[in-house]
């Protein structure tokens, strides 16, 4: 298992993303909040979805977290295509997001990566592709810490 990103929905609360690593514990809360939440573990991580509360524990202690998860997503590299609509470029849909460019094909696949990875800078490298039909060329995005 590798580290995790959980993003939560924006209720106005201080913490939007924590990472999690392999064990399960909280190792950054983003963008603040870390020295309050780090070191929890998350009890329910292997059944975490969209729209579930965290359970955690902390000390012994039990407790949840009130505001619901907007999504769950792996550290590991990701492997998109780019393919040329009829009004531009449009990457292909990971996870419900995609982004589309009307004058270039690595602009989408950058702001991807920001909307996946939201504050964690990503390594993005082009992949041999041959561009048939629609099909414009494919890409690796590695979160850092992947």
């Amino acid at each position: 298992m590798s580290k995790t990103l959980i993003e939560f929905q924006d209720h106005h609360q201080d913490f939007l993303v924590w990472t999690v690593d392999e064990e399960g514990f909280v190792t950054e809360s983003r963008p603040y909040q870390t020295d309050v939440w780090g070191g929890c573990k998350v009890t329910n991580l292997t059944s975490l979805k969209s729209g579930d509360l965290v359970e955690y524990s902390r000390n012994g202690r039990a407790g949840c977290v009130r505001h619901p998860v907007r999504s769950v997503l792996q550290l590991i590299p990701i492997e998109i295509s780019v393919r040329q609509d009829w009004n531009g470029y449009v990457t292909s849909t990971v996870h419900g997001k995609r982004v589309s460019c009307t004058y270039d094909y690595e602009y989408p696949v950058k702001r991807l990566a920001e909307k996946l990875f939201p504050e964690r800078p990503s390594n993005i490298e082009r992949l041999e592709c041959v561009p048939t039909g629609r099909l414009h060329s494919k890409w690796r995005i590695t979160p850092e810490g992947a």
